[in-house]
């Protein structure tokens, strides 16, 4: 897995990055919740994915 840091755009001298997160296949469909709203937030240096309310 891999976490990717793309330039998303650039407004004069400021740069505006997209991270991307690189996830393998079978974990995406074990999890059901592709094409689903997802909010990302971190605890004790992990990220967690989880499906939006």
């Amino acid at each position: 897995m891999k976490i990717r840091e793309v330039l998303d755009k650039k407004v004069g001298d400021v740069t505006y990055n997209r991270y991307i997160l690189i996830l393998p296949k079978d974990v995406v469909k074990e999890s059901k919740l592709l094409g689903k709203v997802l909010k990302a937030t971190t605890k004790d240096g992990k990220i967690i994915v989880e499906k939006e309310n």
